[in-house]
């Protein structure tokens, strides 16, 4: 069993294009990179097909493994909601996550992150679930043809209130019944909505396909480097290994404040690296 590193584009979408970004996480001596597929980096209509084959050929040029994509949704794409009160955005929704199937793909990506949206006052969680619930159902049919697993992302509670922790995925999974549908785990999220890292891993399973790896005080919502917060660490390294995980965590560190990303990813890689070497770990 292996547990390998991946580091995301997203903390580098305020300040370097997508492709300068894939330069700089090899160029730290990651061997797997995760992109971040809303405008400016991968917006999957911004990407003809000669464009998505020049992304590829880059990553391979530079013997990067492509782990998966982070979408735009949450706090960070309000336009994109599968339980809107607005037909129109719940349309867009579908689309853009169609888009992203298409995508990852097109380049070779594995996998992708299925984020549930917010509900607004006068929409019921029963409404919004069921919207919700219709949606991907449909995905899951392009995403077996297309090969890529929809990882879902239990979310921080005002960004949604419809998948919180792993028993919410874990339910939406036996209701999807596709061998496709897993789970991905935020350490960022779960360390402010629901701080029982060693439980929920163990919950998850193998049903578990990637790991977004951030920290951050456990009270305010941001993604620092890793290792610079409250997030239990050794205790989420200790379950992974306990359920056999043999897939990556990846670094999504990222702030809306102007921060030296090189060194963010640098440290978050350095910290991971140690904890996963340590003895007893």
């Amino acid at each position: 069993m292996s547990i390998k590193l991946s580091c995301c584009t997203l903390g580098y979408v305020r300040t370097a294009t997508l492709e300068d970004s894939i330069r700089r996480i090899a160029s730290l001596g990651y061997e797997a990179v995760d992109l971040f597929t809303g405008p400016p980096h991968a917006w999957p209509q911004d990407y003809s097909q000669a464009e998505r084959k020049a992304v590829r050929s880059l990553i391979e040029k530079l013997g990067l493994k492509l782990t998966g994509f982070a979408v735009s949704g949450g706090l960070l794409g309000l336009q994109y909601n599968f339980s809107s009160h607005r037909e129109s955005i719940r349309k867009l929704t579908l689309e853009y996550n169609k888009a992203n199937i298409e995508l990852a793909h097109d380049l070779g990506a594995p996998l992708f992150n299925i984020l549930t949206g917010n509900v607004l006052y006068g929409t019921s969680r029963a409404k919004a679930r069921r919207w919700t619930m219709e949606a991907l159902h449909e995905l899951v049919g392009l995403a077996e043809k297309r090969n890529v697993i929809l990882g879902l992302h239990p979310q921080y509670i005002a960004e949604s209130p419809l998948m919180l922790n792993v028993d919410d995925a874990i339910e939406m999974i036996k209701e999807l019944k596709s061998k496709m549908v897993k789970i991905i785990y935020d350490t960022a999220q779960q360390n402010i909505t629901y701080r029982n890292f060693a439980d929920d891993i163990r919950k998850a399973g193998s049903d578990l396909c990637y790991v977004h790896a951030a920290d951050n005080d456990g009270i305010r919502w941001t993604h620092d480097a890793v290792g610079k917060g409250t997030v239990d660490w050794w205790g989420i390294i200790r379950a992974l290994r306990e359920i056999n995980f043999d897939g990556y965590i990846c670094v999504q560190s990222w702030s809306e404040l102007p921060n030296d990303v090189d060194s963010v990813m640098q440290y978050s890689k350095t910290y991971l690296e140690g904890l996963l070497s340590a003895p007893g770990v």
